[in-house]
């Protein structure tokens, strides 16, 4: 995990490279960084569903939301199946994977911000040359 300071230095870096770029491929990079950035307060809104898996999703980190997707139906299934321990034990462990995520989402949010803006550094340097 990157502390606060290191993801500001690599997010600095990355705009003063942005800041090199034509004008045309600053608007290209525009339009590619407006879609790849994601918002914090909507990881954290889709955290509070952690058995669905959505937060995952939502920085398209698709095994591990498989997985919190798979596990809270487990849950709901051993749950409504009369296993309430067994239930309540997969949600807990999901809960238990998931908070720290939950204490960090900032940085989370923007290590994966800082990573798509860096792709889309590198596609717009590909693209336009």
């Amino acid at each position: 995990m990157f502390s606060e300071k290191e993801l500001i230095l690599d997010e600095t870096e990355l705009r003063e490279q942005v800041a090199l770029l034509s004008e045309e491929q600053r608007a290209a990079y525009q339009h590619c960084e407006q879609a790849a950035l994601r918002r914090p307060s909507t990881y954290v809104a889709l955290n509070t569903l952690f058995f669905l898996g959505a937060h995952h999703f939502y920085l398209r980190r698709w095994l591990r939301g498989l997985s919190s997707l798979a596990l809270g139906i487990a849950a709901a299934t051993l749950l409504l199946g009369g296993q309430v321990l067994y239930g309540f034990a997969v949600l807990l462990a999901l809960a238990i994977v998931d908070i720290p995520q939950l204490l960090n989402y900032e940085h989370l949010v923007h290590a994966r911000n800082n990573n798509s803006m860096r792709q889309c550094l590198i596609r717009v340097k590909k693209s336009l040359r």
